[in-house]
This record gives structure tokens, sequence and C-alpha cells, in this order.
């Protein structure tokens, strides 16, 4: 079952029907699986989501969340991002995706930024996992959290402890509009000091993975800075979750965040991505301008 809300921050409640409702349940119920998303466009607070009622696996979404953790110790003082991390050849996991454990299998001495960019950007889950013993491992970005004020992201097991017991995917979870109250806090500064958040940006605005999600149907004057998350095989098919969460610039300036979330999905790999870049398609494309003619057809009715 999908909920769908459509409202303008906190004016006044959303309208019970719309043509957004029907699009976005329409894309949502167009897979065999749990589909949540919530965009917001950052500037009017003008919001949507499907699906928003749950919780879903984060897979390598949690790299954004534990990016910032990171980078607020590098604000603090505590850690740099020119500082030298020696990694052993057998601190590098062979059963896990590790593009930097394929390119130096013998380990080596990396920087901080590079650690963190090989993260983010190819999700490599050796790094992720290095990254979180270098800050104290999940609870310290759970307390970071709850820091920042933080509601429905959990972060408690690293990427060896999930990949060891599949069931625990499910623990390190987030709503959809959770993550994007985490999007708009990153993007106001709130989180981060500029220069550590235009790190953060340039490095989700360069994500090699998942160009066929948010990405996919966009034309290349949107710009994208996000972070993908991708499931196990299900057993006879599909995938355990299949996501994409970040934010979007359009061509006039507006920022959009956007999450979706795909849980249990009994389709594709493949057709869970182009329900992703559908979703982001007709948010960025249709969803403004319904939007904008519902709130003149509103204020028309009121005068």
């Amino acid at each position: 079952m999908f909920f769908c809300v459509f409202s303008q921050g906190a004016t006044s409640s959303p309208p019970a029907v719309s043509a957004a409702d029907s699009s976005a349940v329409q894309l949502a119920h167009s897979l065999k699986a749990r589909v949540g998303m919530a965009a917001e466009m950052l500037d009017t607070g003008e919001t949507v989501m499907v699906g928003d009622e749950a919780a879903y696996p984060m897979q390598s979404v949690v790299k954004f969340v534990l990016a910032l953790s990171v980078l607020k110790r590098v604000d603090q003082g505590a850690m740099n991002l020119e500082q030298i991390i020696r990694i052993r050849q057998e601190q590098l996991v062979k059963d896990t995706w590790s593009p930097l454990r394929e390119r130096f299998p013998q380990g080596g001495d990396f920087s901080l930024k590079e650690l963190l960019r090989v993260t983010v950007q190819e999700s490599d889950n050796n790094t992720c996992d290095l990254l979180f013993g270098l800050i104290g491992g999940p609870q310290a970005v759970q307390k970071d959290l709850k820091e920042w004020g933080i509601d429905g992201i959990n972060v408690r097991f690293t990427e060896e402890e999930i990949h060891r017991n599949h069931d625990l995917q499910y623990v390190n979870s987030s709503r959809p509009s959770a993550m994007n109250s985490l999007l708009r806090a990153f993007d106001e500064g709130k989180i981060l000091k500029k220069g550590t958040q235009s790190v953060l940006w340039n490095i989700m605005a360069g994500c090699s993975t998942g160009p066929e999600r948010l990405k996919g149907q966009l034309p290349r004057d949107y710009v994208v800075a996000h972070k993908t998350g991708s499931g196990f095989t299900l057993p006879g098919g599909g995938v355990t979750a299949r996501n994409d969460v970040g934010i979007i610039v359009l061509p006039n300036g507006r920022k959009m965040a956007v999450s979706v979330f795909i849980r249990d999905s009994k389709d594709s790999e493949s057709a869970c991505d182009r329900v992703i870049a559908s979703m982001a398609r007709w948010l960025c494309l249709e969803w403004p301008v319904s939007y904008t003619h519902l709130r003149a057809h509103e204020t028309a009715a009121n005068l």
C-alpha cells in the first residue's frame, strides 16, 4: 500500500487528490516492490511523498551519512583531509565491492580526502569500514544524527557486518523524508563549514555509480549531487534494495532534495533504475509546473 502526501511546507493541509498524487503512485505501483519517495523544493518547502510511512534499507546511501560525520571531525580539527592513512593488505576484504582494492591489492598510503572520494563516488565498502573505524563506528554516526536533530535514520552496522549477515541490512535504514531532512541540513550549511561542505558536494556531483537512476532521464543541464545504494540479489531474482538520494539543481537554480528507496523488488535492477529515473524526470519536469498551477488555482478560489 502506498500513501501520498503533497503539500507546501507547513502553510496548509495537503489536497486530498491531485494529478501529482496519481503520477507518483502510478510510478511506485509499476514495480512489484515497496517503494518510498520524498521530494522537497529547498527554497519553498513544497513536498511530495509516497510510501514514507516505512523505513527502507539504505545500503550504500549510508556512506553519505558517514561522510558528514567524518567531515564534521575535520571541521572540529580532530582530523585533516590531507592526513595520510596507511591501509594494509589484510584490511582489504576480498569478497566485497572495493575499487580501491582492485587498483591497490597490496594496500598503500592514502589521504583522508581520497578515502572519502572513493567511499562516496565509487561506493567502496572497504574504505567505508575503515572510515567507520577512524571515527568510532556506526554508533558515532548515530550520535551525530541525534545531535543534528535528524530522526528516522538508523546507522547500526558496518558493511562487513551486513555482508556476514544479510538480515542486518534492514536495520541500517531510513525513511525518505528523513533522508531529505539530512540533505536539507547539509545544503543549508547546518552541519559542515563551507569548505568541507564544498568538498562533499563536489564528490557527490561526481558520483560514478548509478548514472541510470536519478540522472538517467534528466537533461544534461541538471546537476545531480547524489549517493546510490544497492542491495543483494533475492532468491528467484529481484533485489533487496535499489536506492538513490541527492540534491538536484534545476537549470533555473532551484534545488530539490530527492530520496528514492526501493525495497525487496521482484523486478530486475534495471527495472528499478528506470522507475527511479522516471520519478526524477517527473519531479523535475512536471511536478514544479503542476504545483504552480495548483497554487494559482487555490489562490484564485480564495479571492
